[in-house]
């Protein structure tokens, strides 16, 4: 882990709300509050998150998981107070890089070859060899049905499954933004094609999104890879619930392809891609 803090792009999206920006688009957010600040996942783990974040707020922070792939838990163990869905934690009841199948033990070193391949700089005094994203021994498991007090407004946990059996979202009343993880991934996209990946959960996720949505709880949906969806954007919501069922569906029109996780079939919607087992 590099000692400064100086790796980060952060940006206001809104009073009260950071996002963190770590590598090409590795996105975290801080909620900060009058009493306690609330940051949303902790990145790839090679600058010094913890550092960073305590120089925004002067509260207390509390770190919520919104799943356990890699790019999400890389500084987690920076933090004293670490939440998480139950079931994104290891049998043992850790968070880890390989706490619920292997597939993600390559991809911090895979990063470190495709970033200096495209000749992009590292912090000064990273060093690759003491680069590791290490566990979170005993992080505080959630369900999806809690409220988080962070003094002038609240987070509700939402579950969230599709991409990962126990993704959260954290939604954000009074602002109107939801905090969605990966419920989006890179490009508009969704990876429906990783260890624990449900298609039909998925859907439902969406079909609930999309109520919240019309029911005007949310107008901002934060996801970790894409810009913030607002307003008109989160049209794109029907856009993906229309290609998941689709696809449950039968839809055919689809190619095999090699993946960094191996072969997946994709479907193409709107500009939108999904990933899924072959």
């Amino acid at each position: 882990m590099n000692s400064t803090d100086e790796w980060y792009d952060v940006e206001a999206v809104s009073d009260g709300t950071y996002r963190i920006l770590e590598g090409p688009y590795y996105g975290m957010y801080l909620a900060a509050g009058t009493e306690r600040s609330y940051l949303v996942d902790a990145g790839i783990g090679i600058g010094d998150l913890r550092a960073l974040v305590e120089g925004l707020v002067d509260t207390p922070v509390t770190l919520l998981l919104t799943h356990w792939h890699w790019d999400h838990i890389g500084n987690a163990a920076q933090f004293d107070d670490v939440r998480i869905h139950e079931r994104e934690r290891s049998p043992d009841g850790r968070v880890a890089l390989d706490g619920r199948s292997e597939e993600f033990l390559g991809r911090p070193a895979n990063f470190l070859e495709r970033w200096r391949a495209a000749g992009e700089a590292l912090p000064d005094g990273f060093d690759a060899d003491d680069y590791a994203i290490e566990p979170v021994e005993n992080p505080t498991p959630l369900s999806g049905d809690e409220t988080f007090d962070l003094g002038d407004r609240t987070l509700e946990s939402l579950h969230l499954p599709g991409h990962s059996p126990g993704q959260l979202g954290f939604l954000d009343r009074q602002s109107g933004v939801l905090y969605g993880g990966d419920v989006i991934h890179v490009d508009e996209g969704l990876y429906v094609h990783l260890e624990g990946g449900d298609l039909r959960a998925y859907l439902e996720t969406f079909e609930r999104l999309r109520e919240l949505r019309d029911a005007g709880v949310f107008e901002t949906l934060l996801t970790s890879h894409n810009p913030p969806f607002v307003g008109e954007e989160l049209a794109i919501l029907d856009r993906l619930e229309d290609g998941l069922r689709r696809i449950i569906d039968g839809d055919p029109d689809y190619e095999v392809v090699e993946t960094d996780w191996g072969d997946a079939r994709r479907y193409e919607f709107g500009g939108s891609v999904v990933f899924t087992e072959p």
